[in-house]
């Protein structure tokens, strides 16, 4: 059995790096076509190139490795199914099930690494990655300034200019939102100015002529300011023609760690739970401000002027507390839909991992009934299936932002519907079943044929 263990774990080993190669190489073209217009206009050095295509690597071989092994698993076993190798085994008292017991501790074995390296590897990978191009697009930002065209290239600020001259310095019509260190954005509205670049072209400078102000009051959100000028300048640091490397401590949901997510939670938790607190807090001075009214309503002496004031002062007080509930019922919906965010992301770094046993019992059966088709079959059924799996991981995900379902059930569904299935077809393949004798090499147009054209003999 040890022998017949190491010949079919030696039967994946070409198809699994085939598999990986062809999958990593179609998701790196994807990539190349996203970022080739930023890699042009910015004049990269080649190593700044291979930095970001190393660390764009992470999350690509986070999703090729899965798949490569639903394709390995595939090619090997109809690879030997069409051989009669499986024949073989059998005639040698080996059953079916008893051949991919070794796959199945091989995967398991993927499994657990990539978990360590979904865990570990990919979140730094995945801020890094953010941060150098986040460096890149600020990069010689004034190639990129168009008329009617927003400019994000600047942490905190969206430009907007209706008018350049030829001297790319010169321009009119200019609108600033500064979102630099604000809860609400600020709108800076120019008739004409200047945009080039001081200290050693690192630095920024806008000069600003006949403009407005226009900024939100931090108290009350329903009044703001504005404000005329006739010069203002803005400074913005570290946005010239060079790539001036930076850091940033901020992390999203997928640069962090399972640990870092789950302290995440626990302070999303106790915001929840203190916005739930500020809630009934407004509601119980909602009913607090009856008992003055009842007051005055009880009086022996009734003037009109004290009824109407005890009234107005009621209403205008429920008002305020009113929108203060909204506010907290608003924050109470944006921390649950942050915490499911987190919870998914936790989830997803185990289930996708896990894939990898669930491609096998899938894979498997597959590969057998598959028999002929070769390569060509097993590119196909493994595309077939991985869109399938995805398709189930983008809804489930979206569904549980929506808190319609469970952040576990959205990311294991996939998992737990296929291997049920891969698990029922293994059973029906160990009897030996003849329900799905079917040659699916028939239905894969772009698989290979056999040389005779005819059935086995």
């Amino acid at each position: 059995m040890r022998i017949a263990s190491k010949y079919i774990l030696r039967e994946h080993i070409g198809p699994f790096f085939f598999g990986l190669a062809i999958i990593t190489f179609v998701l790196i073209m994807d990539f190349i076509l996203d970022i080739l217009n930023l890699i042009i206009s910015k004049g990269l050095p080649a190593f700044v190139i291979l930095e970001v295509f190393i660390l764009n690597l992470a999350w690509m071989l986070a999703l090729s490795i899965p798949m490569a092994v639903l394709v390995a698993v595939l090619m090997a076993f109809g690879s030997l199914s069409a051989n009669n190798e499986i024949t073989a085994f059998k005639s040698c008292g080996i059953p079916f099930h008893r051949l991919i017991i070794p796959v199945l501790l091989a995967s398991t074995v993927l499994a657990v690494g990539l978990v360590w390296f979904n865990d570990r590897v990919l979140p730094n990978a995945n801020h890094k990655a953010r941060v150098l191009m986040s460096d890149i697009t600020r990069k010689k930002p004034a190639w990129n300034i168009e008329p009617g065209v927003f400019i994000d290239n600047f942490p905190g600020y969206s430009i907007l200019i209706q008018k350049v001259n030829k001297d790319r310095i010169n321009v009119k019509g200019i609108t600033i939102y500064d979102k630099k260190d604000r809860a609400t954005p600020r709108t800076i509205v120019a008739k004409k100015g200047k945009i080039y670049f001081i200290a050693g072209q690192t630095t920024l400078k806008i000069e600003l002529e006949d403009g407005e102000i226009h900024e939100q009051d931090k108290d009350d959100p329903s009044k703001y300011h504005r404000l005329k000028f006739e010069h203002q300048t803005i400074y913005i640091p570290n946005a010239g023609s060079k790539l001036v490397r930076s850091d940033s401590e901020y992390r999203g949901d997928r640069e962090q760690n399972i640990s870092m997510m789950k302290a995440e939670n626990i302070k999303t938790e106790k915001k929840i739970a203190k916005a739930y607190d500020n809630l009934l807090t407004n509601i119980q001075q909602t009913f607090k401000l009856i008992s003055p009214l009842k007051k005055v309503l009880k009086s022996k002496i009734k003037q009109p002027r004290d009824i109407s004031f005890a009234v107005r002062t009621v209403y205008n007080e429920i008002k305020k507390i009113s929108k203060q509930a909204r506010y907290e019922k608003q924050n109470i919906d944006s921390f649950r839909r942050r915490h499911n965010s987190m919870s998914v992301e936790i989830q997803k770094k185990f289930s996708i991992p896990v894939a990898c046993i669930v491609f096998v019992l899938l894979g498997g059966p597959l590969g057998v009934m598959a028999r002929r088709g070769g390569m060509g079959t097993g590119l196909g059924l493994s595309l077939l299936f991985f869109v399938l799996y995805w398709a189930f991981l983008i809804g489930g995900e979206e569904l549980a932002d929506r808190e319609i379902i469970s952040p576990f059930l959205a990311m294991w569904s996939a998992n737990i519907i296929l291997g049920t299935t891969g698990i029922y077809l293994l059973i029906r393949s160990v009897r030996e079943s003849a329900f799905l004798n079917i040659d699916l090499s028939r239905l894969m147009p772009f698989s290979s044929k056999s040389k005779s054209g005819g059935e086995d003999k």
